[in-house]
């Protein structure tokens, strides 16, 4: 009776440790942390996908996806590539730096440690931001984006955003 109340107590131990750490392994990035936070979620979602600085129009794009190839150390993570664009064709104004961006998949918000800004290459109106090691998040997955950039001319925070970004997958 002892062994069978002990073997079903390491059963029930064992299935709770495995869901506990599939859970955590499912949901932690490589780069940056889900974080929950109502501000920012209220932020993204009351921004628009374009704003005016200093008389320029900028707009956000974005892509989402998880490259399955080749397939060296899953599990496989999200990596995003936002796009600022400024609309009239003319060069990203120089005193535009982009502070951070954020991923919102329902509640949660993956908010990266590491960017890369750069000059889009075929396009001096466009700068790309980039983050790899992203959470696992599923293929399919809708997410919204949010872009928080700053115009050192003024000191002004500006906000952009673009909702229902499907994460696709790449081979």
């Amino acid at each position: 009776m002892k062994a069978s109340i002990l073997l079903v107590f390491v059963i029930i131990f064992s299935m709770a440790a495995c869901v506990s750490s599939s859970n955590f392994e499912t949901e932690s990035p490589n780069n940056g942390e889900i974080i929950l936070d109502k501000e920012i979620v209220s932020q993204i979602n009351s921004s628009s996908s374009s704003v005016s600085v200093n008389g320029a129009e900028y707009m956000i794009g974005s892509f989402a996806w998880k490259d399955f190839m080749p397939i060296v150390d899953p599990p496989v993570r999200l990596t995003i590539k936002n796009t600022l664009i400024r609309t009239d064709g003319n060069n990203i104004q120089s005193n535009i730096e982009i502070i951070q961006h954020y991923i919102v998949r329902e509640n949660e918000i993956w908010r990266p440690n590491e960017m890369e800004v750069r000059q889009d290459q075929s396009s001096s109106n466009q700068l790309d931001i980039i983050s790899r090691e992203g959470p696992t998040w599923e293929i399919g997955s809708k997410v919204n984006i949010g872009l928080k950039i700053k115009d050192h001319r003024t000191g002004n925070i500006h906000w952009l955003s673009i909702t229902e970004v499907e994460v696709v997958r790449t081979d």
